[in-house]
């Protein structure tokens, strides 16, 4: 029943405002597979290939992927509490308390690879879980092959692994240490990294130089900390705090309880953004919801309990699915607090406005022309949206490679760019429109010049390393 609503309500809005710029982006990756990109493994645009291959241009059965990720992560954290020794009870207030978890809730909407993510770390846990209460040691060989799938779909999982190795040493389950196959399990982690790794080495490393710049791209530690207390859902922040202290009392599972924090800390002190450790949370509501079944005997108080719960997901629903109408959503100012909701929103009114500045060229100027856009949701949306235009190039990550190797276009439209840094490239530089959108949301396209650029200073192909962008 949890599933059904889950996968139903989800995709009753799954198309309601358009494709995220993100989405556009994967889109556009699966149209050039390869072992790795600069912000993220393969396994993501990888998916999105197969489910493009059979619904091509469909934006709900791509989705769909991801709520099903999102799906299983309920059915994975109800058998990580029934692990745990938490009766049926206990094991249905887990998988309501990721159903109604504000961070699962407004992540699954969206095919990135956070969903997928989530997934890796929900299945780690259990597996993790059942080594700790005493199943063959064998199984750190299949767990070994989770966090190997893992690396292949989001690195932060890395995170996940030292707080499990840190939650290893820090209490008497080191003892698994001395056996060979948790290495054995990482050593077969580290083989299914090996693809990436040969990618990076060809393509600059330049996965590493993006995560080097983004470290600390956050709003300091106190945010860091409110964040995750709005991503954990302040409803369940009881469940996971009791869930922790749960796990903290029985020592065979103490190392659980470890890894739980040490994840947090982890994230917070490398700088990572908010919802890096969140796939954790699972394992916590688990323990918590255990918690909860056995310390509150009264049934009227857990049904309040559970209803109160409920009542605020359902209120905070707007910022976590798309539910309200777009022209409602786009004049109540909600996508301020949901910038995904902004970021899906004009890219069909940029391309109609890029086409018209195209179509409006004198046909001397077509013959040699291309469109530069600064970012991939502009590239993305150009290459999906658009219908009988020039060459679409980008250098922003791994769009830069994707730019063919010959690039000497005579006129270039230009969208995204200051006037100020295409002078450096361009010497005849004229505005030819900006970007608006028909729900009037100021997102960040919106205002946006398009240029119409002649008299290259330098051809474009030339100047290509110079435009890369890994931020």
């Amino acid at each position: 029943m949890l599933v059904a609503a889950k996968v139903g309500v989800t995709m009753a809005v799954a198309d309601r405002y358009g494709w995220h710029r993100d989405e556009l982006y994967y889109l556009a990756s699966s149209r050039h597979l390869a072992l790795g990109y600069v912000d993220y493994p393969p396994v993501t645009p990888l998916l999105a290939r197969l489910d493009q291959a059979i619904f091509p241009g469909s934006l709900p059965a791509l989705r769909l992927l991801t709520v099903l990720a999102g799906a299983a992560i309920i059915i994975v954290t109800a058998l990580i509490a029934r692990e745990l020794g938490g009766n049926q009870l206990a094991q249905i207030l887990a998988a309501l308390a990721v159903l109604i978890s504000p961070m699962f809730v407004g992540a699954n909407i969206l095919f990135q690879t956070v969903s997928f993510d989530e997934l890796v770390w929900a299945l780690a846990c259990l597996l993790f879980i059942r080594l700790l209460r005493g199943a063959d040691p064998k199984e750190w060989v299949l767990l070994g092959l989770v966090f190997g799938i893992g690396l292949e779909t989001k690195y932060t999982v890395v995170g996940l692994g030292i707080a499990i190795l840190i939650g290893l040493l820090a209490t008497r389950a080191r003892w698994h240490l001395a056996s060979p196959w948790p290495w054995l399990g990482f050593g077969i982690a580290i083989l299914l990294l090996v693809p990436n790794l040969i990618w990076q080495a060809g393509h600059n490393w330049d996965s590493v130089v993006y995560t080097i710049q983004h470290r600390g791209a956050t709003d300091g530690p106190i945010a860091y900390v409110l964040q995750q207390l709005l991503l954990a859902g302040p409803q369940l922040l009881p469940i996971i705090v009791m869930g922790v202290w749960w796990l903290w009392r029985d020592e065979r599972l103490r190392a659980a309880a470890v890894t739980i924090i040490a994840v947090e800390l982890f994230f917070l002190l490398v700088g990572g953004k908010a919802y890096y450790p969140a796939p954790i949370y699972p394992l916590a509501y688990a323990a918590g919801s255990i918690w909860f079944s056995e310390a509150v005997r009264w049934r009227w108080v857990r049904r309040l309990a559970v209803a109160g719960a409920v009542a605020l997901t359902l209120v905070l629903l707007p910022i976590g699915l798309p539910i309200l109408p777009a022209k409602l959503m786009a004049d109540s100012g909600i996508w301020h607090a949901r910038k995904d909701f902004a970021d899906m929103v004009g890219w069909p009114d940029l391309v109609e406005q890029v086409t018209g500045v195209y179509q409006r060229l004198p046909l001397s100027d077509r013959a040699s022309v291309m469109i530069l856009a600064s970012n991939y949701g502009e590239a993305g949306a150009l290459d999906f949206y658009g219908r009988g235009l020039p060459p679409v190039v980008s250098p922003h990550l791994t769009y830069y490679y994707w730019a063919p190797a010959q690039m000497s276009p005579s006129t270039v439209i230009v969208v995204g760019y200051q006037r100020g840094y295409l002078a450096t490239i361009f010497g005849d530089i004229q505005q030819a429109g900006s970007i608006t959108n028909s729900l009037g949301l100021r997102n960040a396209e919106y205002g946006q010049a398009i240029w119409i650029c002649r008299s290259p200073l330098v051809p474009l192909d030339k100047a290509w390393p110079q435009l890369k962008a890994l931020d």
